[in-house]
């Protein structure tokens, strides 16, 4: 009998939609994965073609991830278990809402 942890593995690797699912529920650990400080002020927006987009509340949290996106992609990769980010990119939030 299978695993259901099997199953699901297999099904990300064939379905888009699983694919998706098991990126947002790695990054459901948003302070694991950006730092406690910078997951205060960033959110993830979307994921297509390889790419990871997030908003920021300020230039200033907006500059610290930009300077830190290689590493954060290769967090997200470590943790999916496989390649599935090619980039990271963060976009200032321009509501000016708090996250």
């Amino acid at each position: 009998m299978k695993r259901l942890s099997d199953v699901f593995e297999g099904l990300t690797k064939s379905d888009p939609l699983f694919k998706n699912l098991k990126l947002r529920l790695v990054l459901s650990d948003l302070a694991g994965i950006l730092g406690e400080s910078l997951a205060k002020h960033c959110r993830f927006v979307e994921f297509s073609n390889g790419t990871v987009f997030f908003t920021c509340d300020s230039d200033v949290w907006l500059t610290e991830a930009r300077f830190m996106s290689k590493k954060i992609a290769e967090k997200i990769n470590e943790r999916l278990g496989e390649k599935m980010i090619n980039n990271v990119v963060f976009r200032r939030d321009r509501n000016g809402d708090r996250l």
